[in-house]
């Protein structure tokens, strides 16, 4: 039941603010970045496989 709640919510939320998922996207690339700045290993590493591609991302409200 947590789940479904869960997933009912994030979906409410993305129906009701399209920024979520580039919220999303943005937390996720901050994880990884710290994960990997973290590690005692060199990685490079371009921007989309950070999830850092946010000029492809469409942040224009929509109109309804």
């Amino acid at each position: 039941q947590g789940e479904a709640k869960s997933a009912q919510l994030i979906g409410e939320a993305i129906a009701n603010n399209p920024a979520f998922i580039a919220l999303r996207k943005i937390e996720a690339a901050r994880e990884i970045a710290h994960t990997i700045s973290n590690a005692g290993n060199k990685v490079y590493l371009n921007s989309s496989d950070l999830l850092l591609n946010f000029q492809e991302m469409n942040l224009e409200p929509t109109r309804k």
